[in-house]
């Protein structure tokens, strides 16, 4: 099997997964005001440092999409809010292998994880956004300060912190794993 087939078989395997991994949440509590921790997202973070950005990005857009097909719960108010809640974050997410390593002097931090927290702080962020201008609470407006309370610190941190340390605990395993398994070079590490 030719390099470019063979990465197209996984970008449906971990989209095929990301689906699977988006069942299992139903099987999650869900936090005190709503969201639960998005495994999802753990394929799609696996993806991109498997098989580069590129293939990253498509992985997380056809995963959502294949999702919708299936009739995984998304609440579709327009376009603009279905780009906010699920196109840009599943998409930071897939690009994760992008994001660059970091250093601090002698000190370096790897992309795996540098990429997980900016995709997971990107996603929190267009959610935070959707929120704000289409999930606000009953009694404010949209763009109110009681809906960019309600959306930055009610309902979408913690959910969104609890994503990104499950992200962190086992990303790095499920790579580890993968590398030691696998003869592919991971495409996506710096």
């Amino acid at each position: 099997m030719n390099q470019k087939t063979r990465k197209l078989v996984f970008v449906a395997f971990y989209a095929a997964l990301g689906i699977v991994l988006n069942y299992c949440t139903e099987f999650l509590p869900s936090m005190p005001n709503g969201g639960t921790i998005e495994i999802t997202v753990i394929a799609y973070f696996v993806a991109s440092f498997h098989l580069g950005w590129q293939y990253g990005l498509a992985t997380a857009v056809l995963g959502w999409l294949v999702g919708c097909l299936f009739g995984l719960s998304n609440y579709i108010v327009s376009p603009m809010q279905t780009a906010l809640d699920y196109i840009v974050p599943v998409a930071a997410c897939g690009l994760a292998a992008l994001y660059p390593k970091i250093k601090f002097g002698k000190w370096s931090i790897s992309n795996v994880y540098s990429g997980m927290v900016i995709g997971i702080f990107l996603k929190y962020a267009s959610h935070v956004l959707a929120g704000v201008y289409f999930w606000f609470p009953e009694g404010s407006a949209a763009g109110s300060l009681a809906a960019w309370i309600y959306s930055a610190w009610t309902y979408n941190l913690a959910y969104n912190l609890a994503t990104l340390v499950v992200c962190l605990l086992i990303v790095p395993v499920l790579i580890k794993a993968l590398q030691h398994a696998s003869k592919d070079k991971f495409a996506g590490i710096k």
